[in-house]
Formats: C-alpha cells, structure tokens, sequence
C-alpha cells in the first residue's frame, strides 16, 4: 500500500478544536481507496473510509477531492493556513412447705391480731385494715373529699413502707392463691418487715416455675434483705454462674478493668444483651460495680436498655442504693422520651410517670422519717453536675395589670432535683403539669440567702454527713448553696470537723462551701499560723478570698516559711498561679543559702515528680522556680535525679530536667545515648530542641561519634528537628569530610527505600543539594542509575541532577537511553532526546529497542519520537518487525503513526506477512487498514484464505463498528468462495456463523455470498435449504 496524497484540515470555533485527516492510497495495481480520520484534536481519531472497496484512481480521486472540498466548505481549513494560527443461681429455703398455685383471692386472717404495745394510730389503723374486708376499708384523703375502698394491695405496700413487724403473721397466709400483684407486694413488705419465717416463704415464691418474672425479682430482693452476710454471699456466687463465661471468670477472678472490658463487648454484640445488667447488679460485687455504674449512666435509651434500666431502678429502689437510683433518676430526667407506646419503650407518659415516682419515693421516704431518706437524696442530688444547666427563660401569663413574668432557672426541669432543694422555699413554686419549678423573681431578688429551703429539713439535719457528702463530691452550684447553708446551722457539728475536712471545703471551687471553709479555717488558725495545714489549703485554694487571707497569715510568717522548706515547697506547687507568684516573690525577695536552695530544689523536685497529667501549668511554675533557685552557677543535681524527670509524664517537667543538661559541663559529665534518644525523639518539639542544642554543645570528639545519629535526624519525622539538623550537618563535614560522604550513603538509601514520612524526601532532597552536595556530586555511578530507576518523585528529581552534572562520565546505551527519553522528569527526558539525537547510528542499529519510545505514556516524549523516527531514518531503515511492533501498540496515536510508516516503507516481499501480523490486532482500525492487503497478497491463495479464517470472524462479528472493513472482507469472501472449491469451503462455514446473527444487514448479504457461492461450486455444501415460494390461487 502507497500514500498517495493527505491533507490535514482543522477547525476552530468557539470551544471547537477539531482534525480531519483525508488519505489517498493505492493499494494494489489500479486500485485506491479513500480513508479519513476525525476527531477533537489532540485526541485519539476515529477511522472511516469512502471507497468499502477499491475502485480506480479516477473514482478515488473524485471522492477524495469531495469529501476534502465539503470540510472546506463547512469551515475547515487546511494545516498551517494563517487563519488557523496552528501547526499540524438462689438462697435455701429452711422448711420448703409446698404450695399451691393460682387463684386471684388472698386468704385474709380470721382477726387482726392486737396492735403491740406503743404502736401509733396509723400503725393500728393498718394492722385493722389488713383483715377487714375491702368495702369497710376505707381511706380519706381530705375532710371535703368522699372516703373510697382501699385497695388491699396498697395497704400491704404500705406496711411494709412502714416496716410494722406485727402484721408479718398476717401477711404470710396471703401469699397462698395470691395474684401476681398481691404477690409482689406481700413480697416487698415481707422483705423490710419479715423474719426467718418470711424467708422460708420467700424462698418458696422464689423457687416455683410459676411465679410470675416480676415477683421471682421482688422476692429476690426481699430474701437478699432478710438474709445474713454469708448467705448473700453463697447466694452471689451462685449468680455468678449464670452469667455469661467471659463476665464469669472475670467477676470471680474480680478484675474490675477486665469486667469492664468483656461486659462493653457483650453489650455491643448477641440479642437482647442489656438484660444481663440484673443479673450483674444481683452480684453487685466490688469488682462488677464500677462497670455497672459506667453502663447506667451511658448505656442508650433503646428497647432493651431501657427495660434492663427500668428493672435495675426498682430494684435500687428497693434497696435503697441511693448511687444507682440516683444515676437512673438522673438519666430519666435528661433523656428525652423515644414516642413509642410499646413496653419496652420509652413513651412520653412512661418518662412522666417515672419521674413523678423519683419524687415520690423520696417524699413517701420523707414522710414517714426513714432513715434512709438521706443517702437516697444524696445519691439523686449527686448525679447531676453544672453541666445539666439549661439556658434560662423568662415567660409572661395574663395581660395588663395581671401580666406576671415567670422565671425558668438552670436547673428548673428536673423535678425531683428541685423538690429536694427548694421544696420549703418562697421563691420557687412547682408547675405541676410541666414537672418543673419557676419563680416569680429574677434569682438575683431572693436575697435571704439564709433561710432554708429544701425538703425536710429536720432529716438533713439528723445526718449532717449526707452534706458533708454532697460538698466533698459534687460538681453542681445549687447543691454546695444548699448544702453549705444547711451545715451553717448545725454549728455543733461544724466544732467537731477536724482539718482535713475544713481543707477540704476550703479547696472546693463554690464559693458558699469555700466561705464555709474559710470562716472555720479563720476561727482555728492562731497568731502562729498554726494549724499550718489550714493556712496551706486556704493559699491552695480556688476561693479568691481564702487565698487573700493566707497570704496575710504568710506575711505574718515570712521568716518562718523561709525555714520550713517543705512547707514553702507544698505552697511552690499550689494548684493556684497566685500563690505560686507569691512564692516566687519571696524567693526573688531573699537570699537562700545553698544549701538551703539545694534543700528547697530537692523538696520541689520530689513534689514535681507527683505531678500528674493535667498540671502543665503548675509544672511550668516549678520549672522556673527550680531554675531560678538554682541561680546561674548552680550545680545541677545528679544523672539518676535527671533521668526521673526526663521520664516524667509532662513535658514541662521534661523540659526541666533538659534544661539541667545543659548545666552540665558536657566534657566531664557527658550525655548518655538514652537521654539524648529520648530527648531527640520526643513528641514535644521543645524537648527537641533541648536535644538539638545538646548535641551542638558536644565537644568534636563526641559530636563526630554521632555521625549516624545526625543521619538518622536529617530525615526525622519532625520539621523543627529538619531545620536543626541542617547547621549541625554543616559542622560534620567541615570536620570530617568521609564521615559527610557516610551520611550521604546513609539519606540515598533512605529515600530509594520510599518509607518516609510526608515532606522528609523533600527536604532530604535540598540537603543533598545543598550542605551535602559536595559528598552527593561525588556517589557512584550505580546511585545516579538507582536513583532514575527509583519510583520515589524526589529520589528520580536527584538523579536528574546527576545527570546534568555527569552525564559525559556516564555510560549509556540505546535500551537506557529509551527509558530515559520516557522518564517522570522532565529534565531528564529532554537529556535523553540530546543523546538520541547524538546517537542515531547506535539507535539504527538497534532500532527494534529504540521504537518502545512510542510506547511511553508521556506526550511530549511521543511527540518527540514521531519527529525523530520520520526524519532521521529512511524507510529502508525499518524492517516488517518494527512497522509491525508499532502499528500493533495499544495507542491509537501510536497505531496511526504504524500505519503512516508501513505507507511509506512497505516493501512488495513483505506483503503476504504483513497480512497475517496485521491481521491478529483487535483494534477495528487495524483490521480495517487490514483489508487493504487482502485482494493484493490473499487472492488467489487457499493457504492465506485459511490462515485469515480468524481474522474474517473478528471482523465479521463485530456489532455496531467495523462497517468499511466488513464489507470489504464479504467482497473477499464472495469472490475467493467463487473462485476456489477449498476457499469456498471456509468462505462458507464463515458466512454461515454471519448468517445466523440477528442484525438483518449482515445476514442478508451473508445469505447472498452463501448462495453465491454455492452457485458457483456446487461441490460446496449449502447450509441452507431452499424452499419454493407457496403460491395460492385466490377464491
């Protein structure tokens, strides 16, 4: 095949970039076909032709000289035209006494029995109601309101509420034939008011399979309340058992952390896994409750959870767990209802009812004087912090003159938290339907701070510990107010407070519990100072105004302080920065002996040891201190002391005993490796810089020791510890020139090793280039050719610079050569393209390696190769294995240019297998400039009419592209078929795989060329069978 004539046209318009290339070729004796290729430029061009068959020059030319002036006449130009500007388990019961199940009517007593001696009224009352029958049980909630039946259930709870141990021989009976409710009860007032007879009961209730889940729970409880200490232990461990293996022998083996662990796996993963929370709590061991308690108070409101909660705060209700009822109570106020009506859900009236019973039981509690009303409020008030507040909100009611404005105050949705502490006040009034409180005053308004507000008072003040309690653990305002304001009034019991818990007051952060303190702490403290320990905690404290009667104490005691250097040291590490400031105005106003301030140094480095985690300003206070009671010339203390606190948790610390390294005289007392590691490999990039200025302060000797670790930093993570290094570097090789070169070694091998961090390369990169180029310029040949061939961008930017550098000196040859010309940098191709440009008799003799250049996936690289592959070789140059291992590339820009060169190179000789190599490319542009060889070296010929047999299936069955080259290859097949027996054979079994596709073109002509065929030789089968037309004659 010969190129005749082409021309290039383009078009530009707009965003309109656009090629069209028209070829003229001959392709055999008298015979042209017309091609062309279109597309956006700098794309990769679709084939098309304008001749499916070769017709004559004159045909050719005519169609050719169409198409070109119909591109013209839409606007095309042709290629350099100046318009276009652009180039081409349970408790034992002691008797078991079976009993009988079912039935809804308790068996009441045949009479009450005498109310013991010293009952009162209502204790009598409920003994008589216990007996008598429901309609003659009565109850009266006011005078004005009609007295109604009683429930017996009611009268039982009760009872038990009450605890009247009489009326137990009256309860036990009811238990036979009780209801699941009466059962529940009897069950709970059994439990508070019971004696071994109710356990035998009790054990009985709990052991039937038939008693109902929530009274088998209730009796649980009941029998733990009845039973001595070695049977609920027996009982627990029982229990233990049914727990899940994991929960098991962790609880056993009582590994709290471990417990914690296993039960937040199990909790996340099976179904239903909340319900194991009773079981856990029924153990409730010192190695289960920390878990349990985390749970409680984070464990999600859904489906199962809030059941297992809903069960735990019974039972914690009923044992009066004041910590887990509180907690429960708590999330039941904060959480918001989920609007879902089932039992397991946490609707908007279920919320509503448990929030009303919160306060309830604690009032009921109240009420009757239980002795543990204390430490259940004192749980509820715990559970909530400062961080409950809500934003406050100011309402209005009524119009004109009876317009009130009514005042939401932080804590006002939380009904029980309020009922407890401002269920006497004046001030706030509940709203009933809301469950929340408001005021008619701004709280600025209620001035009479003294006046006691909460409920039941008399009860706080017959267990002033519960306050106490209350102002030692909680983190929330309105409880220290009242608290404090309730403990003022018991001022026997305030005498009787020894120090620790007045420091304890004076080191809260409320003010009226602080003030608390203060007034106590100022009534015991003498003209000595003495107590010492309240003056210490009022200068350590919170509380502005304790802080500022400590330092008059300590003014009064200056001389003194100076001599009580522990004191003066506890005061140094004052959680306060003022009183920290106070102590280094004393010190900067005295002079201290040094064996005084070796004495103080060694107090403060013994208490900045005990610092923990969250005292980083307190540490840095004591940093300073220590250097500045050190003074300028002291001697720092010795290396163990150093390394304490180089292994210290804070920094600060860190940093000062750093800072007391380089104190040191370096050339005696030189730095061991592990404190210089520590220091250098430090997440603190002060700490690194101690290190860097350590190792700068080296003497020679030891500073060349470290050549590998100057190495190692010169690629460190950190780029504080980068830039340092760069100074240091410059250092090693002014006075070791191989230790630089050994280095260099050390950073090339790092960086062809590709594993390190973002940003290292770079910077390895511009020391290479920079305070280590001298050593770099100078590495071996095999590193430049490491690091082109390196995948690391950095790694192949260097070896560029080498090359620049020492390309003369280095030895390159075609297949190095190809692979630069391809190469990530720019730099280093544009060398290559040099060096093939000086080399083209090398490259012509090794042209076959030299044309994988067009292969590269660089454009400009291709580009390159097109130009120097069409000017510097002559089509003699290029053999049928190189024009074919181009036109078979994957590209089609590749592909085209194959096409171009087999145009201009083909030799006749090489026609017949240059057929079959193009024959075997999938790509439809090669099949179809395939077809230009077919008449010229198939015809004619069985054995290549055989060989090509594949290639006709390729072409033949290809859908919806391929068309030119289609038509061509049935042409062929029609004419071979006709001509030759044997060609016709596989001509055939070809068209009859075409003639059974769906698309009606192609089995048409399939059909047409078969019968063609088949006309021809008739020795040929025919796959088809003709049938005559039917022809009916019409009534």
């Amino acid at each position: 095949m010969k190129l005749i004539e082409q021309v290039t046209l383009l078009f530009q318009e707009g965003k309109s970039d656009k090629v069209y290339e028209v070829d003229l070729l001959e392709v055999g004796a008298g015979q042209y076909v017309v091609n062309f290729r279109y597309g956006r430029r700098g794309t990769a061009l679709k084939d098309g032709t304008k001749t499916p068959a070769p017709v004559s020059m004159a045909e050719a030319r005519k169609a050719y000289d169409k198409l070109v002036q119909s591109k013209l006449d839409t606007g095309y130009v042709r290629a350099g035209h100046p318009s276009t500007g652009l180039p081409p388990p349970a408790p034992r019961p002691a008797a078991p006494t079976p009993v009988a199940a079912g039935g809804s009517a308790a068996a009441a007593a045949p009479g009450a029995p005498a109310a013991p001696p010293g009952a009162s009224a209502r204790e009598r009352i409920l003994l008589q109601q216990l007996t008598q029958e429901a309609s003659t049980r009565r109850w009266f909630r006011s005078t004005e309101v009609r007295a109604t039946a009683r429930p017996l259930e009611r009268v039982i709870w009760r009872v038990g509420e009450l605890r009247i141990r009489a009326a137990e021989p009256i309860l036990l009976p009811m238990l036979e034939r009780a209801t699941p409710l009466r059962a529940y009860c009897l069950a709970a007032a059994l439990g508070r008011l019971g004696s071994a007879q109710s356990v035998a009961a009790l054990g009985r209730l709990y052991g039937d399979a038939g008693t109902p889940d929530m009274v088998r729970r209730i009796a649980t409880e009941a029998l733990l309340q009845l039973s001595d200490e070695a049977t609920r232990r027996e009982f627990r461990q029982d229990l233990m058992g049914k727990l899940p293996p994991v929960l098991r022998d962790a609880a056993q083996a009582g590994n709290a952390e471990l417990f914690g662990q296993e039960l937040d796996k199990h909790l996340s993963s099976g179904k239903d896994p909340y319900a194991v929370l009773e079981t856990v709590y029924l153990v409730d061991s010192e190695a289960v409750r920390p878990a349990l308690l985390r749970v409680l108070r984070t464990a999600p409101f859904q489906r199962g959870a809030v059941k297992a909660l809903r069960h735990v705060f019974k039972m914690a209700e009923y044992r009066r767990d004041g910590e887990v009822f509180g907690i429960i109570a708590w999330r039941y106020e904060k959480e918001r209802s989920t609007n879902r009506s089932s039992r397991d859900g946490f609707a908007k009236s279920t919320r509503l009812f448990l929030r009303r019973r919160i306060w309830r039981t604690l009032r009921r509690m109240g009420q009757i004087e239980d002795s543990e009303f204390v430490k259940m409020a004192v749980g509820v008030l715990l559970a909530f912090t400062d961080a409950d507040a809500v934003p406050e909100l100011t309402t209005s009611t009524g119009y004109g003159a009876r317009r009130e404005q009514h005042f939401w105050g932080p804590f006002a949705p939380y009904w029980a938290f309020n009922h407890l502490l401002y269920g006497n006040s004046r001030y706030l009034e509940p709203v009933d339907h809301k469950l929340a409180f408001y005021s008619k005053w701004k709280p600025s308004s209620q001035q009479d701070v003294r006046t006691r507000e909460e409920s039941f008072p008399a009860l706080w003040d017959r267990t002033p510990q519960g306050l106490m309690h209350l102002l030692d653990e909680s983190r929330c305002a309105p409880v220290h107010t009242f608290a404090a304001r309730a403990l003022r009034s018991l001022p026997a019991f305030l005498a009787q407070l020894d120090e620790d818990a007045v420091a304890m007051l004076l080191e809260k952060p409320y003010a009226p519990t602080a003030q608390l303190g203060l007034d106590l702490a100022v009534e015991r403290v003498n003209a000595r100072g003495e107590p010492r320990a309240l003056v210490l905690a009022a200068a350590r404290s919170p509380y502005a105004p304790a802080r500022q009667q400590a330092f008059r104490w300590l003014d009064a005691l200056r001389e003194v302080l100076l001599k009580d250097l522990g004191f003066l040291a506890a005061l140094a590490i004052s959680p306060q920065t003022e009183t920290r400031q106070y102590v280094a105005n004393i010190l900067r106003g005295s002079v201290l002996p040094d064996d005084v301030a070796e004495a103080f140094i060694r107090h403060l480095l013994q208490a900045a040891r005990k610092l923990g985690p969250n005292d980083g300003p307190l540490a840095a206070d004591v940093k300073q201190l220590v250097l500045a009671a050190l003074g300028p010339l002291g001697r720092p203390p010795g290396t163990e002391v150093l390394i304490e606190l180089l292994g210290h948790p804070l920094v600060e610390i860190q940093e000062l005993g750093g800072e007391l390294l380089l104190r040191r005289d370096l050339r005696t007392e030189p730095v061991p490796p592990e404190v210089l590691g520590h220091l250098l490999q430090s997440a603190s990039a002060s700490l690194r810089t101690l290190g860097l200025r350590l190792l700068g302060k080296m003497p020679d000797e030891a500073f060349r020791a470290n050549e590998a670790v100057l190495g190692r930093l010169a690629s460190s993570p950190h780029p504080d510890v980068r830039q340092g290094i760069r100074p240091l570097l410059g250092r090693l090789i002014a006075l070791d020139a191989q230790a630089g070169a050994r280095v260099v070694e050390l950073l090339v091998a790092a960086l062809l090793r590709r594993r390190l961090p973002e940003g290292v390369p770079e910077h390895v990169a511009s020391l290479l280039s920079g305070e280590l180029a001298a050593a770099f310029h100078t590495v071996p040949a095999e590193t430049v050719w490491r690091l082109l061939d390196s995948e690391d961008g950095t790694a192949q930017t260097l070896g560029g610079e080498l090359l620049e550098k020492r390309g003369d000196a280095l030895t390159v040859d075609v297949p190095r050569a190809v692979k630069l010309a391809g190469h990530d940098v720019l730099k280093v191709r544009e060398w290559a393209w040099r060096w093939l440009e000086g080399h083209v008799a090398d490259v012509r003799a090794d042209l076959a390696t030299a044309v994988r250049l067009l292969d590269t996936r660089w454009d400009d690289a291709r580009a390159f190769a097109f130009r120097y592959f069409r000017d510097r070789f002559a089509p003699e140059d290029y053999t049928l294995e190189v024009l074919v291992s181009v036109a078979d590339s994957v590209r089609p820009d590749v592909q085209t240019f194959g096409r171009e060169m087999l145009a201009r190179s083909f030799r006749e000789s090489d026609g017949p297998e240059l057929l079959l190599r193009l024959s075997e490319h999938p790509t439809p542009a090669v099949q179809l400039f395939a077809t230009h060889y077919l008449d010229r070296f198939a015809g004619g010929s069985v054995a290549m009419v055989e060989k090509l047999v594949p290639y006709f299936h390729r072409v033949l069955n290809q859908v919806n592209k391929g068309r030119a080259a289609r038509s061509r290859v049935l042409e062929f097949l029609r004419k071979e078929g006709r001509r030759d027996e044997v060609s016709g054979r596989h001509a055939m079994d070809v068209l009859h795989r075409l003639s059974a596709t769906i698309a009606i073109e192609n089995r048409a002509a399939a059909l047409e060329a078969m019968l063609a065929i088949g006309k021809a030789q008739p020795a040929v089968p025919l796959p088809v069978r003709l049938k005559p037309v039917e022809v009916r004659r019409g009534v």
